[in-house]
């Protein structure tokens, strides 16, 4: 799959182990979610959540990817590919940059 055909705007990437320290950045930064969906986030619980699987997948099915804003992680997304049916791509996660910087830009619009 292209996956850099999901934004005509950002980078998008297929993250992997490399890129851990960003994407703990940029989760840890989002307490809020954590407060409501916990355990708070580790760099442990990001390499579990990029190898984890629903019952009757493989790991071509999963499209764990990153959009950046030029060298800047700016959102995190699992993708799984025909979950729970052929018909139905499923999201199993989905972070985006709380930084003040990003919050400061959102406010206008």
């Amino acid at each position: 799959m292209n996956v850099s055909l999901f934004s005509s705007q950002y980078l998008v990437r297929y993250l992997s182990e490399i890129d851990i320290k960003a994407i703990y950045d940029l989760c840890h930064n989002n307490s809020l979610y954590y407060q409501y969906c916990p355990p708070f986030v580790t760099e442990q619980s990001i390499v579990d959540d990029m190898k984890a699987l629903p019952p009757n997948k493989e790991a071509a099915d999963k499209h764990y990817v990153g959009f950046y804003n030029v060298d800047q992680l700016i959102a995190v997304m699992d993708l799984i590919m025909a979950y729970p049916d052929e018909k139905t791509a499923f999201i199993g996660f989905f972070m985006t940059d709380i930084s003040s910087e990003f919050r400061n830009r959102q406010q206008y619009y």
